[in-house]
């Protein structure tokens, strides 16, 4: 508990501190701000009139007048700078604006806001509270018709102004007096739309340093405009429309440093232009149209850095000679687009400190040697967009710190050894977009700290790269240098040295894309350890293999997409990349190779790439390369054209056996022969070739396959070949798919079939039995897979049993088993041995005996029942024997009811609504007995229970919860059960309705007969076809007639129904004694998901005679005195005497 103590005093004490810190540098600031006249706010005063004042970011402040509707918007940070818009075409009242102090400010911007035609601009800033600016820049004024033009009051004040910026402003009438308050203005900028100054108007302005006077539209220098700013250091004159320039015109600015001449319409300029500033350090003079410029232009300035002349509109085609001479620190040249055709080779003698060259885009078709003379200082040359078709042998030979050399778009034709040797330094060469078709073996033999090199879009070759000598023949001709044969010390200067990119051990990027290569040059391989991309997109390069890709740079990206290859063969990289040690560092990264956008011929050559591609290879291999062709497509064999190859199934992967450079040749005519890499199976094409034997087959063990998969298909073979008799170099004994449907073979035995074979197809033959060698051959192979035996001329017959004890017994192998056809179109699949082999004679024999037989016994039967058959009935009952001969109609010949319906008044509605109408209407017909409409009223309960029970060929008990609770329904369930018991005939249907709960609970003999006989459950999808079975079945099926055929008699139907009347005014009743109760007519149990009905218990006792008679044997005899003497006093309590219905008050409401 004490450790957990410990540190809460010291966040305690660190939270007060911080607490109390805050508080304290509060208070300290608002008292800051008090001492400046600010409040929480900022500046904001506490009486803000009409506008708005809020904090804008950390110490700045902005302001709305008016606040709804706002005219000014001030932007303000205290002491550093204020910031005034307006918005245009609105009335301004800046008297609105509270008054402020914000001190002097550094800088104050003006914008869009009108000038007073009698105040200063410090007047107008009144309200800020300001005596003094550093800045001011006065912007778009001029938008405002009510503005006043720009004059020297509005200055006043403005003593101790540093810098001015004049943008888009009134100054319709500049006065020469302009700047008369402004002595300490240092910084000058005037532009938009200035066509003229007065000569004197800076006069006034000794201290000014930087006069920017661009974006105006000034036609000429007045001499005396300039004359008197001894400070000036930086004057620009860009983009006005100057035509000409004398020397007068910058005579008393003899500190300037920089000048800006560019895009004016300058054509010429004299020599001495520049004569009187000697301190001139950057000149630009582009955008101009000079034709010539003058001899020594430069000659006085010679402290100049940097000169642009760039982009002349006119093409200025030439330079004088010593325009660029003796200008000890010239550091930049830019002449770029002004139209050079050539240079004087002195134009740069005595300037060695040039450092930056830049003759772009010009028309040069050649350069002096002696150009670059003196430039050992020069890093950056720059000659692309020209038209030089080599470079001098001596040009570069004193430009030792050269380290980026532009040759691009040129019409340069080969590179010779010498032209780079001086360049130890170099590390961006671009010679892309030349007609370069040779380079040298040895000329980047001294570039070795070349970083960046640019081949694309030229005329290189692999031959080329691979086969010139260390001085190339000296031919500009292609189709000469394609034509010249290497001597053999070339090959051994070549098996030497290798390729001129060999000593490029610092190279990172490499683009050769849009060449003629054919091969990726094998030094990218070995040497460039720091290459990081290589493009070679766009070549003529056809193959590769696992030695193109083995590139000593761990991360390099190499970019083949959109070459020819159509073959990709890496056959061993898997085994050498497993074999390699693991030297190379994994975070680092991996060569990615991009292999889209090819015309991959998808053959077996392409099985390993196909497996790599698909994620068939060891990890190693993945960590070592990332091969990119998600988008690859095939473009051969016809089958595979257009499917990517991730998609392939490497199966389909084949090659011919025999090329036609293959000398020695193993694909027998007229054959077509292909290996397959997958299974390392050669697969023999034969098929359609109208054979009538197998040809000779080679042993593919021989040239380092397994096995061979044979097509015979659609020929006139007519027999295979003995494979124990087959030569040494037959191939037969190593084929094992063989693929022969179609032909005309009849016979096949055991010794012709390959003993490896796993595939077996011999239908559409003429095949008509298997033999028991064959056929137990086949059973024990132990390869055999797949059999095809279908569209045969089968014989079926007891000799021929070998076929379909073998076909049954390989269903699985056989695999148109179903299709399998005796010759006289019986299925083989449905047939058995019994069905063969069956001895007729004793069958004829056997079966005209039993059939004369049978005959005379049912014709003495026949004669003796016809002859005494009320006898033999009446024997055959009396003494309970054969009672099924005996017809249930005979016996229920007079009953009048086909069954008596026993139910709970609670369950009323399934019998009005289902049970009744369903029985006695088409298609069943039956007669119900029906209390509710045929029991005669006034009679005893009881004796109509009997009754019913005995005038009907069935009684249907309704069996539910309510039937349970019910003594009648129990009395009615006893009286047809002792009926069956006497009759010995199972005359009682249960339905169970609804849940009638744990069977165990129930009454002893109504449980007993429940686990002795079947029921049906109202909810069995079965329910209506079962109650129809356990009703009584007449000869005459009840319901197979229309009603058209039906003879109604005394509402009888010929088929044992009847017509249901309709009750009139009779209300639904139950229990026989609840006439006089109220109805209450319960809902319909749903229907239930039963079980199928209970199975009769073994147990039934059987039936007993049923005798018809009156001497009390039956239910109406003596048998309803016993009922009657089961009663209980609750029975004998209620009923009818003398024609009264007595009801005991001291019955139960469910006795009832």
């Amino acid at each position: 508990m004490k450790a957990s103590r410990g540190p809460r005093p010291l966040v305690l004490t660190a939270a007060l501190t911080l607490a109390l810190l805050a508080h304290t540098g509060h208070a300290f600031l608002a008292g800051y701000r008090s001492g400046l006249g600010l409040d929480g706010f900022g500046i904001c005063p506490a009486e803000m009139r009409n506008c708005s004042c809020r904090s804008y970011t950390g110490a700045e402040t902005e302001i709305d007048c008016p606040e709804a509707d706002s005219t000014v918007h001030l932007r303000i940070e205290p002491h550093q700078y204020a910031e005034m818009r307006c918005q245009r075409n609105r009335r301004y009242d800046f008297e609105q604006i509270p008054q402020l102090s914000i001190g002097d400010t550094n800088r104050l911007t003006i914008d869009d806001c009108p000038f007073p035609h009698h105040q200063s601009i410090l007047q107008l800033v009144s309200f800020l509270g300001t005596t003094q600016v550093k800045v001011l820049w006065l912007k778009n004024n001029a938008n405002h018709e009510q503005s006043a033009s720009l004059v020297r009051h509005h200055f006043a004040g403005l003593d101790q102004l540093d810098r001015l910026a004049i943008s888009n402003a009134k100054l319709s009438d500049i006065g020469p007096d302009l700047f008369e308050h402004l002595p300490n203005l240092t910084w000058l900028d005037m532009r938009d739309n200035i066509f003229r100054l007065p000569a004197t108007i800076f006069d006034a302005l000794p201290k000014l340093r930087v006069l920017e006077l661009s974006f105006n539209s000034l036609e000429e220098l007045d001499p005396r405009l300039l004359r008197h700013l001894p400070n000036l250091r930086l004057l620009t004159l860009w983009h006005n429309k100057l035509r000409t320039l004398s020397r007068a015109a910058f005579t008393g600015m003899p500190e300037l440093e920089r000048l800006d001449l560019s895009s004016n319409q300058l054509e010429s300029v004299p020599g001495d232009l520049f004569a009187d500033l000697p301190h001139l350090t950057e000149l630009a003079m582009g955008v101009n149209n000079f034709r010539t410029l003058p001899d020594g232009l430069f000659r006085a300035n010679r402290e100049l850095r940097k000169v642009k002349l760039a982009s002349q509109r006119v093409e200025l085609e030439t330079l004088p000679h010593d325009l660029l001479q003796m200008l000890p620190v010239l550091d930049q040249v830019s002449l770029e687009r002004v139209g050079l055709v050539s240079l004087p080779g002195t134009l740069l003698f005595g300037s060695a400190n040039l450092t930056q060259l830049n003759l772009a885009n010009n028309q040069l078709h050649q350069l002096p040697e002696d150009l670059l003379r003196d430039q050992k200082a020069l890093q950056v040359l720059q000659l692309q967009h020209n038209q030089l078709t080599g470079l001098p042998a001596g040009l570069l030979r004193n430009t030792v710190e050269l380290h980026t050399l532009r040759l691009s778009h040129n019409q340069i034709g080969e590179l010779s050894a010498v032209a780079l040797q001086a360049l130890t330094k170099l590390q961006e060469l671009y010679l892309d977009h030349n007609q370069l078709h040779t380079i040298e073996l040895h000329a980047f033999k001294q570039t070795t700290a070349l970083h960046t090199l640019h081949l694309q879009v030229n005329q290189l070759a692999f031959e080329t790269l691979n086969t010139l000598p260390a001085t190339a023949p000296d031919t500009g001709d292609q189709e000469q240098l394609t034509d010249h044969i290497p001597a053999p010390d070339e090959f051994s200067l070549l098996a030497q040295d290798g390729t001129p990119f060999q000593h490029l051990h610092q190279l990172r990027e490499l683009d050769l894309s849009s060449n003629w290569l054919t091969a990726v040059p094998r030094d990218l391989l070995l040497n460039t350890h720091e290459l990081q991309r290589l493009n070679l997109t766009r070549n003529n390069i056809t193959s590769l293999t696992y030695a193109n890709l083995q590139f000593l740079a761990p991360a390099i990206t190499v970019d083949l997409r959109h070459n020819s290859i159509f073959e990709i063969d890496l056959a061993d990289m898997e085994r050498l990349v497993l074999l390699e040690p693991r030297n190379f560092d994994e975070q680092t990264g991996r060569a990615r190779i991009l292999l889209n956008d090819n015309p991959l011929h998808c053959n077996c050559i392409a099985y390993a790439f196909a497996q790599y591609i698909q994620n068939r290879l060891a990890t190693a291999v993945y960590d070592r390369f990332e091969l990119v062709a998600n988008e690859l497509t095939c473009h051969g064999p016809e089958h595979l054209e257009g499917a990517l190859i991730k998609d392939v199934p490497t199966r389909e992967l084949l090659c011919e056996l025999d090329t036609p450079s293959t000398a020695i040749r193993h694909c027998p005519a007229p054959c077509r022969c292909y290996i397959r890499p997958e299974d390392t199976g050669v697969i023999i094409d034969c098929s359609g070739q109208a054979l009538t034997e197998v040809p000779e087959l080679p042993r593919p063990t021989t040239f380092g396959y397994r096995f061979i998969e044979l097509h015979l298909e659609n020929n006139n073979i007519s027999a295979l070949p003995d494979s124990t008799t087959a030569s040494g170099s037959s191939g037969w004994a190593e084929v094992r798919e063989l693929y022969a449907s179609n032909n005309s073979i009849a016979a096949l035995a055991a010794d012709q079939l390959p003993r490896s074979l796993r595939l077996l197809d011999l239908s559409r033959n003429r095949l008509t039995a298997l033999d028991g060698p064959l056929a137990e051959s086949l059973t024990a192979s132990t390869t055999l897979t797949t059999v095809r035996l279908a569209h045969n001329d089968w014989t079926c017959q007891c000799e021929t049993t070998q076929l379909l004890t073998f076909a049954h017994a390989n269903q699985r192998r056989i695999e148109d088993f179903g299709r399998l056809r005796c010759s006289d179109g019986r299925p083989l699949e449905q047939m058995t041995l019994s069905d063969l082999c069956v001895d007729r004679t004793h069958v004829i024999v056997l079966t005209c005996v039993i059939v004369s037989v049978v005959a005379c016994l049912v014709a003495a039967l026949s004669l003796v029942y016809y002859t005494y058959k009320l006898e033999l009935k009446v024997w055959l009952f009396k003494h309970g024997l054969c009672l099924w001969l005996v017809a249930e109609e005979e016996l229920d010949r007079d009953k009048l009811y086909d069954a008596f319906v026993s139910y709970s008044h609670k369950d009323e509605a399934f019998i009005t609504e289902h049970l009744v109408p369903t029985l006695e209407r088409d298609p069943m017909n039956f007669k119900l007995c029906w209390h509710v409409r045929d029991w005669t009223p006034g009679e005893m309960i009881s004796s109509q229970i009997s009754s019913s029970v005995e005038q009907s060929r069935r009684t249907i008990i309704v069996l539910s919860s309510s039937f349970l609770e019910s003594l009648w329904g129990q009395l009615e369930f006893r009286t047809a059960h002792l009926q069956s018991m006497a009759e010995r005939r199972n005359r009682l249907i249960i339905i169970i309705y609804g849940d009638i709960g744990n069977i165990y609970d129930l009454e002893p003999e109504l449980r007993a007969y429940l686990h002795t006989n079947t029921y049906v459950r109202w909810g069995d999808p079965w329910f209506w076809d079962k109650l129809r079975f356990a009703m009584p079945h007449p000869p005459k099926v009840r319901g197979a007639s229309g009603t058209a055929s039906t003879v109604v008699k005394s509402g009888v139907s010929t088929a044992g129904g009847l017509f249901m009347k309709q009750l009139q005014g009779a209300a639904p009743v139950d229990d026989r004694l609840e006439l006089i109760k109220p109805q209450v007519t319960p809902a319909t149990p749903p229907a239930l998901t039963t079980p199928p009905t209970e199975p009769i218990s073994s147990a039934t006792p059987a039936p007993g005679p049923f005798v018809i008679s009156g001497n009390g044997g039956g239910v109406g005899g003596a048998g309803a005195q016993l009922l009657h003497q089961q009663l209980s006093n609750a029975y004998r309590a209620s009923g009818h005497i003398n024609g009264a219905f007595v009801i005991n008050s001291n019955a139960k409401q469910s006795d009832v």
